[in-house]
Parts: structure tokens; C-alpha cells; sequence
């Protein structure tokens, strides 16, 4: 199902930049200072807009600064009551090789096709993790995004979850479905040794061509922006691998930092942001495709598509208990992946130094933890059936 996008609607596209826009390799981040803000790009054309972004303003509503609780910011939220997060012909049986990591700026990366452009890295929190108990932890903060499904599946006989990470939630997903059987696939083997007795995992390329032997009920997907060089090519292979009135479920970052107020306004924070979505376009990728996700799956051939939009605060920021929970739980997980998902981007693409990479990151950080700046991920999840006669 789709809606008539709003006339007045504004989002950010993925910026266009020429080649002759790029930085020249002096290792200065200063040397970035003259790219162009992504800020100041042009809305997109309305056919191109999601009906649900009339406003960023509009789905951050919930958000409301806690001036009083503010005061102290310079301190790290370490609030006690954040989660304790304790068969394709191309796919790998695990061996010992897999597991000679690639080693670089510090970092390990995953060892099969290590030569992609956009590596993953390996044993790296990047988002937040699924808690222990996902539709607990939804309840405990009021937030639907924490659910384990958004898509109305009941005990699918069979689940795939690519781009499985460490695991978590397709681990989850096998304890709370134990008719299901859960497949997890990903480049790296990071997965535990101890898993249910439905859930398994196989090293796989996804951005391959699929070639699984049985077709699948349910097939789930978070936080791959930045990670799949062609999205169209990849809904129009989960449509070919999911068997009639299947759904399909995708949860990811629109990779564009907003904020409640101007306090983002020539932060770090925000420089570091937009040389994000800079390194990932000359990389080939995009940090900004979260919004063509309903285009594409209805390209696809998907039906009854419905798309939901969130706003989770950068760090305990905002008032009330539910939404500084959120936010401690993001601003500690992106404190920990930051130098991860930055470094290779920076210095391969922006030509920068590790030296600089590291310089310029001091002062993110101490923007992550500052409460006194009120910003927010945008995080959309869009979810859609195949129909029934296909």
C-alpha cells in the first residue's frame, strides 16, 4: 500500500560529488573543511519521498530536552538500568582461515573478501544490540523499534537474518520461535560456538547471487546501509527466495544526524557525520538509502508495505527514564564502534592519516557524551509481504 507523498516534504538525498571535489591527501582533516555540507543539498523530488517523512520534526515528537538533568553533561551516562547485553552453493563451511582476521589501523576486519571496498568490521558494536529479551526491552522503553519483529509473523517455518553480525538476533529470534528454523549469514564467522538447536550460521556474501535450496517464510535484515552495493538487486532476490506471503523486514540508519534544536550546528559531531556520508559515496556506497527502501521493494514486486520511522536519542539527553535509557544505550554503543567504522572510511577514501582520524575523533566523542547537544538518529523500518500468488 502507498501513500500520496506531501507536497512540502524534505529530506536529504545522497549528495553527488565530483571527482575533482575530492580531498587532496595531505593527512589534515583540515584539509576537509571545503567539502560541501550535506546539509545544504536540495529536498528531493516529492514521487521520491516517503509519505512518513513529512517533518524530521514530526516523528522526534516525543523528544523533549531535560534541561534540569543537562546541567551535568560533561559526565558519562553509566545509568545501572541499561540492557546487559551479555545451504547456498557459494556459502563457506568455517575453517581455520576464516578466522585469520585482517589486521589494520588497530582494527580486525572479516578475513572472506576482504578486498570488498566497504569492509564490515569484525567483533565491532556498531548499533545497538538486541537485548536480551527484545519485546521486554520494547516494553521497558517504550520504544517498538527494540521488538525482534515489526512485521506481522507469527512461528515462520523458515527465517533468514543476513548480515547477521554476531548473532544476537537471530539467537533471539530461534528461542522465541522454536518451530522456526534460523538461518544467520555473514562475512564473518563472530557468531557463538552455543547456539539453539534451530539456529545456524554460514559465511555468505549476500551482495552473490542466492542460490539456497529451500526458499524462506520470513527474511530480516538490519543496519546494512553502507554495507550492499546494490539494493534493487538484493530485494529482487529476497522476493525470488521467499515463498508466497512471506514478509520481508529491513531496519537501518538514514545515515544524516538531526537534532531537536540548532545544538548540532558546527559541532564535530556534525563534520564527522557529513565526512561519513562523503567516504561512503566515493566508496560507492550510501548512508542515505533507508528512504528508497518502500521504492524498491515495491519495484520488487512487494505488497502491503509499511514504513516506520524513529527517533532515538544520541545520548540520555532528552526526559523521561525510557528515552535516557535508549539514549545511554546508543551513545555507548557508538562510542565503542566509532574509531571501527570511521578509520577505514577516512583513510581510504578521504585520504586521511590514522594520526588524523584519531585527532578528529577527541572531540567527537566528547560531542557524543554532551548532553547539552539534543541530537537523534533517524532509524526506519519497512517491512512487506510477497503476495500470496506469485
Amino acid at each position: 500500500m502507498s501513500s500520496s507523498p506531501h507536497p512540502n516534504t524534505r529530506c536529504i538525498p545522497e549528495p553527488t560529488i565530483e571527482s575533482s571535489d575530492r580531498p587532496d591527501p595531505t593527512g589534515s582533516s583540515s584539509s576537509y573543511e571545503h567539502l560541501p555540507s550535506l546539509c545544504q543539498v536540495p529536498s528531493l523530488a516529492p514521487s521520491d519521498t516517503p509519505s512518513s517523512l513529512l517533518s524530521f520534526g514530526e516523528f522526534s515528537a516525543g523528544l523533549s530536552v531535560d534541561n534540569e538533568d543537562n546541567e551535568d553533561s560533561d559526565n558519562r551516562d553509566t545509568d545501572s538500568a541499561i540492557f546487559d547485553l551479555n545451504v547456498a552453493q557459494s556459502s563457506m563451511s568455517v575453517t581455520s582461515s576464516i578466522y585469520n582476521f585482517e589486521n589494520a589501523h588497530g582494527r580486525t576486519y572479516h578475513r572472506y573478501k576482504a578486498g570488498s571496498e566497504f569492509s564490515k568490521v569484525s567483533c565491532e558494536v556498531m548499533t545497538i544490540a538486541v537485548p536480551a529479551d527484545a519485546d521486554l526491552a520494547a516494553q521497558n522503553t517504550g520504544c517498538p523499534m527494540m521488538k525482534l519483529a515489526l512485521a506481522p509473523v507469527q512461528n515462520p517455518p523458515r527465517v533468514l537474518d543476513f548480515g547477521t553480525g554476531t548473532g544476537n538476533w537471530a539467537i533471539e529470534f530461534a528461542i522465541q520461535h522454536p518451530e522456526s528454523d534460523v538461518l544467520g549469514t555473514d562475512l564473518s564467522p563472530i557468531q557463538p560456538e552455543y547456539v539453539p538447536p534451530n539456529c545456524r550460521f554460514e559465511i555468505d556474501d549476500i551482495d552473490d547471487e542466492w542460490m539456497f535450496s529451500t526458499k524462506f517464510d520470513y527474511i530480516h535484515g538490519r543496519h546494512m546501509v553502507g554495507s550492499i552495493s546494490d539494493f534493487p538487486k538484493l530485494f529482487t532476490s529476497i522476493y525470488e527466495n521467499l515463498n508466497p506471503d512471506g514478509w520481508v523486514e529491513m531496519q537501518d540508519y538514514y545515515v544524516k544526524l538531526q537534532a531537536v534544536d540548532n545544538t548540532l550546528d558546527g559541532t564535530a559531531l556534525q563534520r564527522w557525520n557529513n565526512m561519513i556520508n562523503h567516504a561512503l559515496t566515493f566508496s560507492g556506497r550510501s548512508g542515505l538509502n533507508a528512504i528508497k527502501y518502500k521504492k524498491w521493494l515495491r519495484d520488487a514486486g512487494f505488497e502491503d508495505i509499511r514504513e516506520e520511522v524513529f527517533a532515538v536519542p544520541g545520548n540520555p539527553w532528552p526526559k523521561g527514564s525510557d528515552q535516557k535509557q535508549l539514549g545511554a544505550m546508543q551513545m555507548e554503543n557508538i562510542l565503542e564502534g566509532i574509531y571501527g567504522m570511521s578509520i577505514k572510511l577516512f583513510t581510504n577514501f578521504l585520504h586521511m592519516s590514522s594520526e588524523a582520524v584519531e585527532a578528529l575523533l577527541v572531540d567527537v566523542r566528547k560531542d557524543l557524551t554532551n548532553r547539552n547537544i539534543h541530537f537523534y538518529y533517524p532509524i526506519m523500518s519497512v517491512y512487506a509481504r510477497k503476495p500470496l500468488d506469485r
